[in-house]
């Protein structure tokens, strides 16, 4: 052992060894009496203890650092020493628009609706229908309304048997989107199986008399009354009162409450497109037409004095002698509106119940026919009862006149012009055409399907139809 070991071995208690202290050290220890060399132990025990707690309070120092570097390493996010990160301000929301029929969408159900849909105000929505060529119909619009906040868009007509359709829509600004939005989208039509057409008289660009009644023949029975009737409707210039009356399931005729004034412009709609008759027949396509009121042309038959006058706008344009039926074969009295026109006819009684071999039957050509019923009864040529023209009725049931009157008669007349007759004995007959006038008003509007109003500025509600299958006659 050295004695470096062995002088530490012997240090009184709180001494402080000197590690490989020096002779001259420890020389100077000796030298040094008890009294003094106590307080140097003390002094040296006090300077060692705040040493100590110097170390303590930096080691701890220490740790609080050591942490605080570790902290702010991790909410660096491990980025080498890169600053906090920014949080990036959200994309505004952009507006959007979706239609309905998709884009591209083909054989789609005359029965759908266009949609179109934002989440913006929709600034502008127009759709073009283009041309059919197995309808025959020619390019056109259809019109539809905007919801209260302008968001939605829902057409308001049918669609049209194959055909193309094309949509426009755009935006307005508004306030939390960023711009506007503008597209464009189509789709095509189907064919349905069952096609629910109509069919119409007058036709258009007609001028016609002051009794014209207006006439529909549906391709199919109407159901649905009330459903159909809505969609059928007329403007007239100057605005009249007029209702509908349902002859069948498949005609339905409109008159005015009186006669047309002259010089009226009719404007005549079925919009049938889209219609579905719930038997299975869809509308096709919308129709409308007009036509025009010509003069007022009524003439006046009294078989009780056989004769026929005839007057234009008021004025007497001519008197005529003429023959009307024979008892049992009596004339139908007026008033009457005439259903149309020929220059010959083919008179067979067989078709208004007198068969061949009868007493009474007959098989005629017969000239300058105008025809007021389709129960068979006509204006028209009689040669062969000239002599009774006059004097005494002697026909099936027409009114007879002579070739030279019934061809005058015959170029004087037009569709809806008014034959009134009376004193014959025989009620019309209010089952047939041109007997529309001589049902009493409250009776004719009570066969409409809806309500009958009073004329707004724009018109009254009408209809339309064509001539159907007539017998041939009675002479």
């Amino acid at each position: 052992m050295s004695r470096s070991m062995m002088s530490l071995i012997r240090a009184p208690r709180g001494a402080v060894p000197s590690g490989s202290g020096s002779d001259q050290d420890r020389a100077s220890d000796r030298r040094c009496s008890p009294a003094t060399r106590r307080p140097l132990v003390r002094r040296r025990s006090e300077a060692v203890r705040p040493a100590g707690i110097i170390r303590s309070r930096l080691a701890a120092a220490s740790g609080v650092l050591a942490a605080a570097v570790v902290l702010a390493s991790c909410s660096s996010g491990g980025g080498g020493g890169a600053g906090p990160a920014q949080n990036e301000p959200p994309r505004p929301a952009v507006p959007t628009v979706t239609v309905t029929p998709a884009d591209g969408a083909a054989g789609i159900a005359l029965t759908e609706s266009i949609v179109v849909k934002s989440n913006a105000p929709l600034a502008s929505v127009t759709v073009a229908r283009g041309a059919s060529p197995t309808e025959k119909t020619d390019p056109g619009t259809l019109e539809g309304t905007f919801s209260a906040d302008r968001r939605t868009w829902t057409s308001a007509g049918g669609l049209f048997s194959d055909t193309r359709y094309d949509i426009q829509a755009a935006t307005a600004p508004v306030q939390g989107l960023d711009g506007t939005r503008n597209i464009t989208s189509s789709f095509t039509t189907g064919v349905p199986d069952k096609a629910f057409k109509v069919s119409w008289e007058p036709v258009a660009g007609q001028t016609v008399g002051v009794g014209a009644p207006i006439s529909l023949t549906f391709s199919a029975p109407v159901k649905d009354r009330a459903a159909v009737q809505s969609r059928l409707a007329v403007n007239a210039d100057p605005p009249v009162l007029g209702a509908w009356n349902w002859m069948s399931d498949r005609m339905a005729v409109w008159r005015p409450q009186q006669y047309w004034a002259p010089g009226t412009k009719v404007h005549v709609e079925a919009n049938l497109a889209g219609f579905d008759s719930g038997t299975g027949w869809i509308g096709v396509k919308d129709r409308s037409m007009d036509f025009a009121i010509g003069a007022a042309q009524i003439s006046k038959v009294d078989a009780a004095t056989h004769v026929m006058q005839v007057f234009q706008n008021d004025q007497l344009v001519r008197t005529m002698p003429i023959s009307g039926g024979k008892p049992g074969f009596l004339t139908m009295e007026g008033p009457h509106n005439v259903l149309g026109k020929a220059p010959m006819v083919i008179m067979d009684s067989a078709t208004v119940g007198v068969p061949k071999g009868h007493p009474e039957y007959y098989y005629e050509e017969v000239q300058w026919a105008v025809h007021y019923t389709s129960g068979g009864q006509y204006v028209h040529s009689a040669p062969w009862s000239v002599a009774s023209q006059g004097r005494a009725n002697v026909s099936h049931g027409c009114v007879n006149a002579s070739p030279a009157d019934a061809q005058w008669f015959y170029n004087f007349s037009q569709f809806g012009d008014i034959i009134d007759i009376s004193n014959t004995g025989r009620p019309a007959d209010t089952r047939q055409l041109g007997n529309e006038w001589s049902v009493p008003w409250d009776i004719w509007k009570a066969g409409s399907a809806l309500p009958v109003d009073q004329p707004a500025a724009s018109g009254a509600l009408a209809g339309a139809a064509p001539g159907v299958g007539l017998p041939a006659g009675r002479t």
